[in-house]
């Protein structure tokens, strides 16, 4: 019996790099997706802004019968808190992209919160792909990292971050992006070990 695979996806850069552009360019291809919008960058005003756990809930559940769907939680309150909530009720949805903005601010490179860490380990389970971005990849969970697919890279020169890339991705790949201007990327897939052609369908759903 084959096993149902979904897909990783990191984004990481400094600040004013462009990332969140660079996931605003991704989604208007994805047909299905929910972000934990942190800074607000995505979320205009409209019905699919959604800034309470209880809308969250309702969204999803209208979504089930649609076959496209957008939608932006704004966080208020905790974010260790909320991630997890928000974490059960995609999990629970399934078969959809969950974009997990900056996530350093609600996870550390050895914790994860225990429902967005099972989410991370097992939504393939679900058909659930993931995308998540960070300004510094040292900050990130090394689960996340361990299991990401394919990383969107923007420049990083902190020593500490570079070494983290060179561990996941390899130290030429660290040199390269030490050496990327502030608005350059490249996309490296990690189960090839090669260099992808840039293409705003990144994420398969």
């Amino acid at each position: 019996m084959m096993e149902i695979q979904n897909r990783i996806v990191g984004v990481v850069g400094r600040k004013g790099s462009g990332k969140s552009t660079r996931v605003h360019d991704l989604l208007l291809y994805c047909p299905r997706f929910v972000v934990f919008d942190v800074m607000g960058e995505h979320a205009g005003e409209n019905d699919n802004r959604l800034e309470s756990l209880s809308r969250l809930a309702e969204f999803l559940k209208w979504s089930r019968e649609q076959p496209t769907f957008g939608g932006t939680y704004v966080p208020s309150g905790e974010l260790d808190e909320e991630i997890e909530e928000v974490s059960r009720l995609v999990y629970a949805h399934g078969d959809l992209c969950f974009v997990c903005e900056e996530v350093p601010l609600y996870a550390q490179a050895g914790y994860m919160p225990p429902l967005f860490g099972k989410l991370i380990r097992t939504g393939r389970h679900r058909q659930i792909d993931i995308l998540w971005t960070a300004q510094r990849a040292a900050e990130v969970p090394r689960t996340a990292t361990s299991l990401t697919d394919l990383w969107v890279l923007f420049s990083q020169t902190e020593p500490r971050d570079l070494s983290a890339l060179a561990d996941r991705c390899g130290r030429e790949v660290a040199d390269r992006v030490a050496g990327l201007g502030l608005h350059d990327y490249f996309l490296w897939d990690a189960v090839t070990h090669e260099e992808l052609e840039d293409s705003p369908r990144l994420l398969k759903r």
